[in-house]
């Protein structure tokens, strides 16, 4: 797995995680949001899919989730 396409999906998701809804249409949609930012910077598909684990979609989905939690955690 490549360390650079990792850090590039942890800090997509930190700059734009907290204006997106979680649902599995939000979630398709910015999986392939990230690809085309990845492959500006060099990244391939399978490097993304390898560094989410296997699964681009669920990953997003599961940290939409994530920050939604915090989000709601924060505000308690």
């Amino acid at each position: 797995m490549s360390d650079y396409a990792f850090d590039f999906l942890q800090s997509w998701i930190v700059e734009n995680a907290n204006a997106m809804n979680e649902d599995k249409d939000t979630a398709e949609h910015l999986a392939n949001d990230w690809v085309w930012e990845a492959k500006t910077r060099g990244i391939t598909k399978e490097d993304l899919i390898d560094a989410a684990g296997g699964n681009l979609n669920a990953y997003m989905l599961a940290e939409l989730n994530r920050a939604v939690d915090h989000r709601v955690e924060d505000r308690h």
